[in-house]
C-alpha cells in the first residue's frame, strides 16, 4: 500500500510554461524542472471539486497548445 498527497505528471509541454498558464486561472501546481524533469509537474491531491477544476483547466491549456 502506498499513500501520497501529490502526483507527478508528464505533460508534453514545459512544466514551467504549464505552471504559468494554470496560474492565470488560479490553479497552482509545481514545476519540477529543478530535478531535471522539464516536462513534468507536481500536482497536490485536493478536494474532489478542486481536482475536477484542475483537470478542466489542464485540458483547456493542453487543447490551446494542441497537445490534446
Amino acid at each position: 500500500k502506498t499513500d501520497a498527497n501529490f502526483v507527478l505528471i508528464k505533460t508534453g509541454m514545459p512544466g514551467r510554461e504549464l505552471f504559468a498558464e494554470l496560474l492565470k486561472s488560479g490553479v497552482v501546481i509545481r514545476p519540477v524542472d529543478g530535478y531535471g524533469l522539464v516536462s513534468h509537474v507536481r500536482v497536490s491531491i485536493g478536494l474532489p471539486q478542486e481536482n475536477e477544476r484542475f483537470f478542466y483547466e489542464l485540458k483547456e491549456v493542453l487543447r490551446k497548445n494542441k497537445l490534446l
